[in-house]
């Protein structure tokens, strides 16, 4: 059995905890919700007297100044027992808009029920999440550039393929839209493409530009980029898996691709949606040896492939995106050339 003295003490304590709280503390009837006492932190941050606040309800106040929201809210509370919200403004008796963190939940004391709510103010937290949010786009937009100027690299070395990667990722980002890809996704897919063959820069210029067939030494040369461009960026991290994604996208889904043959499944989306971005691209640009075969045979030969060497469902709306919303190809700058599509 609990003595007196000991209750007095617990009392007590509480009631210091409730007075010296950094969070502001309100104590409300159950069920009516209506205000039964308010801890000097809330009373400070919120610009009230305790007179001011006890017998009212918040947003009869305003400090709720949605008091359809404060209404649903308290219904919540007396049918479950518990809300939360991470991020809500309360504003003060000055006017004053404040972000706070504002929990409440009912529990029995002396013998009844009340409802506490818990209010953490978290206007520092705000601020250190927007610059959190600003130098995460500088990182973003650095590795932009950084991405940018690789690009530039492979296509000074090889002329034909100028403007190629930057058809090819402005029709694979369209692609990965079409198919209500992850946003996650997305990204990955214009990151990769923008550098999808890197691996060119270990290959000989003059394998890369020579206008004539290749022959069989020359063309394992040319299919290793894939490869080299996995190993120039395995050791870097990216918020997408890059590397993997640049060294499969000449896989195809029945196993015919290279350099692994992979199948189906375990090939990445990203490089699904690559593969079939570059294969239109090269198929309807211009080669050394060869004029373009157009838009038409391009798609022609994706759906005659569609669930053999690329997947159907990025074939479908890759035909959806030129035949039934007209989409078109950027224009380059220069005729472009891309030779590893059909080899």
């Amino acid at each position: 059995m609990v003595k007196c003295d000991d209750l007095n003490e617990l009392s007590m304590r509480y009631t210091r905890l409730f007075e010296a709280a950094q969070d502001g503390i309100l104590l409300l009837d159950f069920p009516d919700g209506r205000i039964e006492d308010a801890n000097p932190y809330i009373l400070n941050l919120l610009g009230y007297k305790k007179d001011d606040l006890v017998g009212k309800h918040l947003w009869q106040l305003g400090v709720i100044t949605d008091k359809t929201k404060g209404e649903e809210a308290h219904k919540t509370i007396v049918e479950q027992g518990y809300i939360r919200y991470e991020d809500m403004d309360l504003l003060t008796k000055q006017g004053v808009h404040v972000p706070v963190e504002f929990i409440c939940n009912s529990y029995a004391l002396d013998g009844r029920t009340v409802i506490q709510c818990n209010i953490r103010e978290i206007t520092l937290r705000k601020k250190a999440e927007v610059a959190l949010a600003l130098e995460q786009a500088k990182i973003a937009q650095h590795m932009y550039e950084v991405i940018d100027s690789l690009s530039n690299v492979i296509e000074a070395r090889d002329p034909y393929t100028a403007g190629h990667q930057r058809r090819v990722t402005d029709l694979a980002v369209a692609i990965g839209y079409e198919m209500k890809a992850a946003p996650s996704i997305i990204e990955g897919i214009r990151f990769a493409s923008k550098i999808h063959d890197i691996g060119k820069v270990s290959i000989p210029a003059e394998i890369l530009t020579k206008p004539s067939a290749l022959n069989p030494l020359e063309v394992a040369m040319l299919r290793s980029h894939a490869q080299l461009g996995y190993e120039i960026l395995k050791p870097l991290s990216f918020p997408w898996p890059v590397a993997q994604i640049i060294l499969q996208h000449h896989e195809r889904i029945d196993g015919s691709g290279y350099p692994n043959a992979l199948k189906g499944a375990d090939i990445c989306l990203e490089a699904k949606v690559i593969a079939v971005a570059d294969t239109v691209e090269a198929m309807s640009s211009n080669r050394p040896y060869r004029p373009s075969r157009g838009i038409d045979a391009a798609l022609q030969e994706i759906e005659a492939n569609s669930g053999i060497l690329y997947d159907p469902n990025v074939v479908a709306a890759c035909l959806k995106l030129f035949r039934d919303e007209g989409y078109q190809l950027p224009e380059a700058h220069s005729a472009t050339y891309e030779r590893l599509s059909t080899n």
